[in-house]
C-alpha cells in the first residue's frame, strides 16, 4: 500500500480562468474556433475594486489639452472634415449580387434619421471626433421588442469604461461568404460590459453582438441568476478604438505630448508679458536729490500691481525732484534727472515664435496633416495646395474611411444581430479631388476614342457640379432609346449622312481635338495619299 501522501497543486485565480476558458472552448468541436489568449489581461490595471479597467491616461486630461492647444482643434477638425462629412452611400455588398431594393431603402432611413434628433452623419461625425481626440468611440445600439436594430447613437468616450471580460464564454454563429458559397462559423467569445459614469451614478452597458439579456442598472446577466424586468434590458455599444496595447486606444497624439504643453506654456508666457508690461520702456535715474513725496508715490503705483500691462503704457507723469542738502554758497546742490531708454531690451515680437511653430509641425506630423489641411495656407500655391490635398486623401482620409466602413459593415450593416442585410453595404463619400479642368480633357480624350456614351456624361457632369441632375431612363423604362448608352461617337457616325463622310468627320475632329489640347501639328500626308 502506497503511503505517500497526496501532493496538492494549487492553482491561482488566474489560472482557473484560462483553464475555464479552455474547457469552454474545446467544448465546441470545431478548426475554426481561436485558441488565442487575451492578450490585454496583461495590461488591466483594475479601478474600483475589481469594477472596470482604468484608461491608460486621464481621459478627462486629454480632452481639457485638446480644448487648450492650439493645434489639436484643427487636426482633428480636419479629420472630422474629411471623413465624416462628405456623407455616406449605398453600394453593392459584393460585385456578383444585385442589390435588393428593400434592403436599399431600409438602409437610407438609417442615413437619413439614425435616431430622432440626427442623421447617421451627424453621429458618425462625433464619432470620429472622440476617435481622434482621445484614441476611442462608441455607437450606442438600440433595438426594439422584437430585437431588431431600431436606432443608433453616440456615447460619448469621455463617460464610458470598460470592464474585464466576462470567464464564461458564449457560443455565436456567423456566416462569411467564401466565394460561390457561405460558411456557417461557430465561436465561442467572452464578451464584456461597459460602465458609464456620470457624478457618481453608474449604468452598464453590453457589448455588440452578444445575445444574453443584462440588467442595465444591476449589470448583471439573466442566465448568471440576475433578473432583467420588462424595461430593464441594457442597449449595446459598438467600441471603435485606435490600436494599441490596452484595451481603450490611445490617440495619436500623445507622443506629442511635450510639445503641446510647451506650446500651451509660451503662449501663456506672452500672454503675462503683454499684460504685466514685463519690462518697462524706460528708467528714471536721479542725482544730486531725491523724488518729492508725491512723484515717488506716482512712479510706485505705475510699477506696481495697481497699474499693468496696457493700463500704464503710453502715460505721461509729472515728476519733481529737490536737492539733499544745502551747499556752501546757499545756491543749492543741482538735481539732474536721466531718462535711460529701455526699448532695445523689449522683445520686438511674440517669444518663442520658432519653438511654437516647430511644436505645431511636430503635431500635425502626428496627423500626418499638410499645412493647408488647418488652415495653413501662407506659403502655399495652387500647384502646392493641390499636391498636398491629393497626398492627405490617399494616404489618410481615404485609409480612414476604410477603416470605418469595415466597422460599419461588419458589425451593424451584415451582421447577423444587426441590420443582417445581404445586398447592401454602406461606404463612406470622398471629395472630388481632381481638377475640373484636367476631367473635361479627359472626358474629351475619351470621347475621340469612342468611350464616352451620354449616360456616363451626365453621371460626370453630377458629380463634378455637386448636383443631382436628371439622366436617361434605363433599359426597360419608357422613353430608353439605345443611343443613350452607346458611344457618342458612334451614334455621330450612325446619324452622318454618308457613312465614309462621317467616318473622315470623325477622324477630323479628333485631330482637331488632340491639336488643341497638346499644341501638337498633325502629321503631313506621304506623297500620292489622299
Amino acid at each position: 500500500m502506497n503511503t505517500t501522501p497526496t501532493r496538492r497543486i494549487r492553482t491561482t485565480r488566474k489560472e482557473q480562468q484560462v483553464q475555464a476558458r479552455i474547457s469552454a472552448i474545446g467544448s465546441v468541436r470545431r478548426a475554426d474556433t481561436s485558441r488565442q489568449m487575451e492578450y490585454e489581461d496583461e495590461f488591466q490595471n483594475v479601478s474600483l475594486a475589481g469594477t472596470y479597467i482604468a484608461p491608460p491616461f486621464d481621459i478627462r486630461s486629454l480632452l481639457a489639452l485638446y480644448e487648450k492647444s492650439n493645434m489639436l482643434k484643427q487636426c482633428v477638425a480636419a479629420y472630422v472634415t474629411n471623413v465624416a462629412m462628405y456623407g455616406f452611400e449605398i453600394v453593392k455588398a459584393r460585385p456578383d449580387v444585385e442589390i435588393d431594393e428593400a434592403e436599399r431603402a431600409e438602409l437610407q432611413s438609417f442615413i437619413d434619421s439614425a435616431n430622432s434628433e440626427e442623421s447617421l452623419l451627424a453621429v458618425h461625425a462625433k464619432i470620429v471626433e472622440d476617435f481622434e481626440a482621445v484614441g476611442f468611440s462608441f455607437m450606442e445600439i438600440i433595438r426594439d421588442r422584437r430585437e431588431r436594430v431600431s436606432l443608433i447613437r453616440h456615447a460619448r468616450a469621455s463617460t464610458i469604461r470598460l470592464t474585464p471580460r466576462h470567464e464564461t464564454a458564449v457560443k455565436i454563429s456567423y456566416e462569411v461568404p467564401r466565394g460561390t458559397r457561405t460558411a456557417t462559423i461557430v465561436e465561442m467569445r467572452r464578451f464584456r460590459r461597459y460602465m458609464q459614469i456620470i457624478n457618481g451614478k453608474s449604468i452598464y452597458f453590453k457589448e455588440f453582438g452578444d445575445p444574453r439579456r443584462l440588467n442595465y442598472e444591476t449589470g448583471k446577466f439573466e442566465d448568471e441568476g440576475g433578473t432583467v424586468p420588462e424595461g430593464m434590458e441594457a442597449t449595446e455599444l459598438i467600441h471603435v478604438r485606435q490600436n494599441s496595447e490596452d484595451p481603450y486606444g490611445v490617440p495619436r497624439w500623445v507622443s506629442q505630448l511635450p510639445s503641446i504643453l510647451g506650446s500651451r506654456e509660451a503662449e501663456e508666457v506672452n500672454l503675462r508679458y503683454f499684460e504685466d508690461n514685463t519690462v518697462p520702456p524706460m528708467m528714471l535715474m536721479v542725482a544730486g536729490g531725491r523724488l518729492t513725496t508725491q512723484s515717488y508715490n506716482d512712479l510706485v503705483k505705475i510699477l506696481s500691481s495697481q497699474g499693468l500691462g496696457k493700463d500704464r503704457q503710453h502715460q505721461a507723469i509729472l515728476v519733481e525732484a529737490v536737492a539733499e542738502r544745502d551747499s556752501l554758497d546757499d545756491k543749492g546742490t543741482p538735481v539732474s534727472l536721466k531718462v535711460e531708454k529701455l526699448t532695445d531690451a523689449r522683445p520686438s515680437d511674440a517669444l518663442f515664435k520658432d519653438y511654437d511653430e516647430a511644436n505645431q509641425s511636430k503635431v500635425r506630423s502626428a496627423f500626418r496633416l499638410p499645412p493647408v489641411a488647418v488652415g495653413l495656407s501662407q506659403d502655399a500655391t495652387f500647384a502646392t495646395a493641390n499636391v498636398s490635398q491629393f497626398v492627405a486623401e490617399t494616404q489618410v482620409f481615404s485609409v480612414l474611411r476604410r477603416v470605418f466602413d469595415e466597422v460599419y459593415n461588419k458589425r451593424l450593416v451584415g451582421h447577423v444581430r444587426g441590420l443582417g442585410m445581404k445586398t447592401v453595404w454602406l461606404q463612406l463619400k470622398a471629395p472630388a479631388i481632381t481638377n475640373p479642368e484636367q476631367i473635361v480633357k479627359t472626358m474629351t480624350a475619351l470621347n475621340v476614342m469612342g468611350g464616352m456614351t451620354p449616360r456616363k456624361a451626365i453621371e460626370v457632369a453630377s458629380g463634378l457640379l455637386q448636383l443631382e441632375l436628371d439622366n436617361y431612363p434605363k433599359i426597360g423604362e419608357e422613353g430608353y432609346e439605345e443611343w443613350m448608352d452607346k458611344p457618342i461617337q458612334l451614334s455621330l457616325r450612325k446619324d452622318a449622312p454618308e457613312n465614309t463622310q462621317g467616318e473622315q468627320s470623325v477622324k477630323d475632329s479628333g485631330i482637331k481635338e488632340i491639336e488643341q489640347e497638346g499644341n501638337v501639328a498633325p502629321t503631313a500626308p506621304e506623297h500620292g495619299q489622299e
